[in-house]
């Protein structure tokens, strides 16, 4: 072997070595990525348990009277007439 098929032979292995090293660590990555989304996963879980016990998703209407003989919701926009019935 000569010294060009040498060196030629090494930089093919440190090639092969640099590509191992960074599917390695891309899978490391790619792992942490994963756990960090099932978190967040669960956390948006919670969150959503929250809103529904607590009611957060459904608005308190405030009225205000928007033209004659009805009323709109300052929160939501629903509106409504003087009677009560819905728009």
């Amino acid at each position: 072997m000569t010294n060009n098929e040498y060196e030629a032979a090494c930089v093919t292995a440190a090639g092969c070595y640099d590509r191992f090293e960074g599917e390695h660590k891309l899978k490391q990555w790619d792992e942490q990525i994963a756990t960090l989304e099932a978190a967040l996963a669960k956390a948006h879980e919670h969150r959503r348990e929250i809103v529904n016990q607590y009611n957060l998703n459904k608005c308190e209407h405030d009225y205000i009277a928007e033209h004659f003989g009805e009323l709109r919701c300052r929160k939501c926009g629903e509106e409504r007439s003087i009677n009560g019935t819905r728009n």
